[in-house]
């Protein structure tokens, strides 16, 4: 599946006017792009050599403008530079946008077949790809793979949450996109969380190395066992010990709290038993919760909850509502 782009969304980006989420969307974008052109085929000889001329011509003509504005004051000077450079990065990013494209019509024999498997709420699935990775998917997520691992990368998407067990290929890196995050291995085991609904993305290391965050390498971590990778939105990506246990425990039917506001515990909760939960009172949503259940069913959670919180419910059907 091939990423839209729109020119509209490349110039805000370019003009440093993106949101989070549209630069987030954007510098994904631009990382897919890289080294495509290092493995296209023979065929493409001419769209290479094209493609250097063309960036060859920028670096003169932004050499020629140089000289032409030394005579402006710095500032002014520097921002006609940036704006020039901004165009021609639009120029470029289209352009290869539009190649792209092109590529995307070739038969559907020379594409890499992809596979995209979704779980609903309080459903796993385990899965062994074709390079001998196992990967668990947890409740209300999904993953987007190829049946056969091609050119240079192993590449994956995830909405949602997995546990990655990632056979090593020291030349060929194991690479996963999220809607915000960026996540590089070469032989780990690691959990992965990155729900759309939820305020940050969490990666937990139990074994070997992990390169976390978001698309722009400045804003990356370098992570190892018994490390915690965290994105918060519109915050620097940081890292942290952890008991790396709480974090898998989900795989073993476990169920760990710890020093979470009920809001957060309530979408967990929505997502392992396939329910619908409603806070009414806004100063409960940031009560905090501390628990561990092990293989409990729900009517055991919400007792257990409301026996440690002095919280009061009442279950109709499958929705819940909290007071």
């Amino acid at each position: 599946m091939i990423m839209k782009i729109t020119r509209e969304e490349f110039r805000r980006y370019t003009n440093g006017q993106s949101s989070d989420a549209e630069k987030a969307k954007i510098e994904r974008w631009l990382h897919e792009q890289e080294g495509e052109l290092e493995e296209a085929p023979g065929e493409n000889h001419q769209l290479r050599s094209a493609w250097d001329k063309l960036s060859t011509n920028i670096e003169d003509k932004v050499k020629v403008i140089d000289v032409a504005v030394q005579g402006k004051p710095a500032i002014q000077r520097l921002s006609f530079i940036i704006g020039l450079a901004a165009s021609l990065i639009l120029v470029l990013g289209l352009g290869w946008y539009i190649y792209r494209q092109d590529r995307s019509a070739l038969p559907i024999e020379k594409q890499a077949s992809l596979k995209t498997v979704r779980t609903e709420a309080g459903q796993r699935l385990t899965l062994t790809l074709s390079d001998g990775s196992h990967i668990v998917l947890n409740g209300k997520s999904e993953l987007e793979y190829p049946l056969q691992f091609e050119g240079t990368q192993r590449l994956v998407k995830l909405r949602g949450e997995a546990l990655f067990d990632i056979a090593h290929d020291p030349n060929k890196p194991f690479i996963i996109h999220t809607d915000s995050t960026f996540t590089q291995v070469l032989g780990t085991r690691f959990n992965l969380k990155a729900y759309a609904e939820d305020r940050q993305v969490l990666l937990t290391v139990e074994r070997g190395k992990v390169r976390f965050g978001r698309y722009a390498q400045s804003d990356q971590v370098l992570l190892t066992a018994g490390m915690q990778g965290v994105m918060n939105f519109h915050e620097p990506v940081l890292s942290r010990n952890v008991e790396t246990t709480d974090a898998v425990a989900w795989t073993e039917d476990a169920f760990v709290i710890k020093n979470e506001p009920l809001e957060a515990v309530a979408k967990r909760l929505e997502r392992r038993y396939g329910v619908k939960i409603i806070i009414e009172s806004k100063a409960l949503k940031t009560l905090t919760v501390t628990g561990t259940f092990k293989k409990t069913s729900l009517d055991n959670m919400m007792s257990s909850l409301a026996f440690s919180t002095g919280i009061k419910y009442t279950i109709d059907n499958k929705t819940i509502t909290i007071r």
